[in-house]
């Protein structure tokens, strides 16, 4: 009886390390561009850069708040014989995050030009990078919610895999090119989000979900 507390334990601990490094991982290949860009551009530009990047984190934010509501009904829809709830949800879930997301991008980029003016930086470079910034995390209007449906499919490993391939793209890209310009920065980014993401959206075109906009196709959902 013992042993078996023990091994049960181990395998806790296991699993809490795991876990550990799971989170570890995922934060780093979301936030690579932040560990590289002291390295590759001057320190006024990696001010703006930074505060650019902050200011657009708003828009993954609220999308998180939101999914975290629908997640646990999500997994559940997504578990059961009869598919057709969970694809009628998922295109609802889709629809949801593409006016969640524009809405709180025309936020940002509407409020996020007058706080540089606040701290000082300079506002053209500064909105330019932001545009950038904001595209990039702007990618479930054109793909949907892929992170929350891909978890809820049970295919959240090989959406950790993707994060951390387009992560080395993008360290690769830029430092072959040897990127020193804060918008080739972030544009290298976003190709890496859009690409991360679309992938995602044609693997759950197998699961039957409708991506981003074309969620207005599916058969349940009725604007009238």
């Amino acid at each position: 009886m013992m042993g078996q507390r023990i091994r049960l334990s181990w395998r806790r601990m296991a699993r809490m390390r795991l876990g550990e490094w799971g989170g570890l991982f995922r934060f780093v290949a979301r936030y690579v561009d932040l560990l590289i860009v002291p390295w590759f551009l001057e320190p006024i530009v990696v001010w703006i850069y930074v505060s650019a990047r902050v200011a657009s984190l708003c828009i993954p934010l609220t999308l998180f708040l939101l999914g975290s509501r629908v997640a646990r009904q999500l997994s559940k829809l997504a578990q059961a014989q009869e598919q057709s709830g969970f694809q009628s949800a998922a295109a609802r879930v889709n629809l949801s995050y593409l006016m969640v997301c524009g809405a709180m991008a025309l936020f940002v980029m509407v409020g996020a030009p007058n706080l540089a003016v606040i701290l000082g930086t300079p506002k053209g470079l500064y909105s330019e990078i932001l545009v950038w910034l904001v595209v990039g995390q702007s990618a479930p209007v054109l793909f949907g919610a892929t992170g929350l449906l891909m978890h809820a499919v049970e295919r959240g490993a090989f959406y950790d895999m993707l994060l951390g391939l387009t992560a080395l793209l993008f360290l690769a890209a830029t430092v072959l090119f040897d990127v020193r310009d804060g918008v080739m920065v972030a544009q290298a980014l976003v190709a890496a989000q859009m690409t991360q993401a679309g992938l995602c959206a044609l693997l759950l075109t197998q699961c039957g979900v409708w991506p981003g906009l074309t969620s207005l196709l599916h058969k349940e959902i009725k604007l009238f």
